[in-house]
């Protein structure tokens, strides 16, 4: 038997599938900065989006980096899985920093003489019936006389012949192959068959009684699409937004009515979307639908705002305390409690300062600090704090 060579993917689907989803993700970042009128992406001052108005770097950004690592270390250590299988051994290496002996698989550098392998198990997991979390559950036990050893029959790919992996209309859709069916069939499963014979391979399923039993696919159901859709979108549009609009300050009451219109009727259509699921994931996905929508509109509103008004006029705010602003015909500036509070307590009291507002179009002002944090960047670097 000639020398095969395994590779490991963490996923099941095929490689093309998760570009066009990276592909989608972009063309709705493009679209955001046209439609939305949002300035030149050459224009903007990136700093701003991970530092806070001393110039430091935001806690969110140093977390959101140490996850970044993590998952980029066991993104490395993944491509560094082998199994080898010869006529004589199956020889396996898989880093410990993949994480995979979190999930009970086993990890480290092995060689197995096929002569020492006693059976060969497979366990297919039933009772899950979204398709691919019952593919990687499933498991693949090398019995020995010394030790059992357990890898994911799906996830190993041979190297210089085809992508075995699921396409996108066998994991959402409604695909009726068993899951047994498709790792019986899986490149590793059929090599460790051959090299093997005469010793006991058996296929026994398994019935799951994790979180995940009788978990209903909502890939399954078109309502529950569109709304997981409509998640991602309204998501990834107030996550954008946001960032992009951390220099305008809010003063003034923003009207409550828009975010509880807006999340009942996002609800509303969550469970006419949901009919026919079961009960909980009904529920439980148009309340989230919900949520979301409601949160999406605080960044709108902003959003609005800014198309709606003219340019932004300069207003004379006189400061009364340090770092509280005050001016009869429009909203306080409260800033006692903001991250630069040695900047303003830096400045005279009593004097004018300018500020440049948005004026009122749904019921409160805006104001652009990007001014204001570039001089309170300045005072931080001069005063070495």
């Amino acid at each position: 038997m000639a020398t095969q060579r395994f590779r490991y993917s963490a996923g099941i689907i095929k490689n093309g599938i998760p570009i066009i989803i990276a592909g989608l993700v972009l063309a709705f970042l493009a679209t955001a900065f046209v439609v939305l009128n949002l300035p030149n992406p050459s224009e903007l001052d990136l700093t701003q989006l991970y530092l806070d108005a001393e110039g430091e770097v935001d806690i969110e950004v140093q977390l959101f980096g140490l996850v970044l690592g993590v998952v980029c270390i066991a993104m490395l250590a993944n491509r560094r899985v082998r199994l080898i299988l010869n006529n004589e051994s199956l020889a396996i290496h898989i880093p410990k920093l993949t994480g995979l002996g979190f999930m009970g698989l086993t990890t480290g550098t092995h060689r197995i003489p096929l002569g020492a392998i006693e059976s060969v198990e497979l366990t297919p997991v039933t009772g899950i019936r979204n398709i691919g979390q019952a593919i990687q559950q499933s498991r693949l036990s090398i019995v020995t006389r010394e030790k059992t050893y357990c890898l994911q029959p799906y996830n190993f790919l041979i190297e210089g012949g085809p992508d075995h992996r699921m396409g996108f209309g066998s994991v959402f859709g409604k695909s009726r192959t068993k899951v047994e069916a498709l790792l019986i069939e899986a490149p590793l499963v059929q090599a460790l068959s051959l090299a093997t014979k005469g010793v006991s391979f058996t296929s026994t399923p398994a019935e799951s009684t994790g979180p995940l039993a009788g978990h209903f696919n909502l890939m399954q159901h078109k309502g529950m699409v569109i709304q997981m859709a409509l998640l991602a979108g309204l998501g990834a549009y107030a996550l954008v937004d946001y960032l992009m609009l951390t220099n305008y300050l809010v003063v003034g009451d923003m009207p409550i009515w828009p975010f509880v219109a807006g999340g009942l009727l996002a609800g509303a259509l969550g469970i006419r979307l949901g009919k026919g699921a079961p009960r909980a994931e009904h529920l439980g996905l148009a309340i989230l639908l919900g949520l979301i929508t409601a949160a999406a509109i605080y960044p709108g509103l902003q959003r609005y705002t800014l198309i709606a008004s003219q340019a932004p006029v300069e207003i004379t705010y006189q400061m009364t305390e340090s770092g509280y602003f005050e001016h009869a015909s429009f909203p306080d500036i409260d800033q006692r409690k903001s991250g630069i509070f040695e900047y303003w307590a830096s400045l005279p009291l009593g004097e004018n300062y300018r500020f440049s507002l948005y004026e009122p179009v749904a019921g409160f002002v805006m104001v652009d600090m990007a001014p204001v944090y570039a001089k309170s960047r300045a005072f931080y670097e001069a005063s070495g704090q």
